[in-house]
């Protein structure tokens, strides 16, 4: 008798113990929240990348005479500097706005042949350039596909020289141009904070014309139409301002 109170005093407590430990397991563990990434707030950030010029060279002459041949004034050169920008996520959409300014060293320096001329040489040189541009994209968790486009200005230097064996003609500018800016990129969120992005940016500054006398006189006026364009291809790193 005493043997079976024992038996059954026993059963139970093994009963009692493992009724709440079987609980507790089939009770699933709480999901983890994850947190979705988010693209809205301030940046700064650095670039660096190569840029090519697609100039145009147009020789003038007045008044009734020939103008000296077409010149390709094309360059390249590196590119690097800063940006700054703010973006506003909505959903899987993105809007901002960023600025940006870097040295360029992209230009050229060609000489070339004229009937009678001693010497005859073109020159066309971006110093640095600057954008203000939109930014709209479509957001893929860390993934940010995105077009921009603005307004653009930059350091153009231009200047075209012609020696004859009497005379000799030179006109030469160095001023802020200013035009619009386009292209598309994309950015990665490696960190909350900090981003990775590659882009390519169409820049066109306008045109300018120059002319001017020959030294010493001789009645005609030598210049040329210069074009300022080309394409920027640069990566660069962002670090953005979580502020809320």
């Amino acid at each position: 008798m005493l043997r079976s109170l024992a038996l059954a005093a026993a059963g139970l407590l093994g009963l009692t113990v493992l009724a709440p430990a079987a609980d507790l397991t089939s009770r699933a563990a709480p999901a983890t929240l994850e947190i979705p990434y988010s693209w809205s707030g301030f940046y700064v950030g650095v670039n660096a990348g190569y840029g090519f010029s697609d100039n145009r060279h147009r020789p003038t002459c007045g008044p009734a005479c020939a103008p000296t041949p077409v010149l390709d004034t094309d360059g390249d050169g590196f590119v690097g500097g800063g940006q700054a920008g703010y973006n506003q996520q909505i959903g899987r959409f993105l809007g901002g706005i960023e600025t940006d300014i870097q040295y360029t060293d992209i230009g050229r320096n060609v000489g070339g042949t004229f009937p009678g001329a001693i010497s005859y040489n073109a020159a066309q040189r971006l110093e640095f350039l600057g954008t203000l541009r939109a930014r709209v994209g479509l957001v893929m968790d860390r993934v940010l596909v995105y077009a921009t486009g603005g307004l653009a200005y930059g350091d153009v230097r231009n200047a075209q020289s012609i020696v004859f064996p009497g005379a000799s003609y030179a006109v030469a500018s160095t001023r802020t141009e200013v035009g619009y800016a386009a292209g598309a990129g994309i950015e990665y969120g490696f960190t909350p904070n900090l981003t990775g992005k590659a882009e390519a940016l169409y820049y066109d500054l306008g045109r300018r014309s120059l002319a001017g006398g020959a030294t010493p006189p001789t009645g005609l006026v030598r210049g040329a139409r210069f074009d300022s364009a080309g394409v920027v291809a640069r990566a660069g790193l962002n670090y953005k301002f979580n502020l809320f």
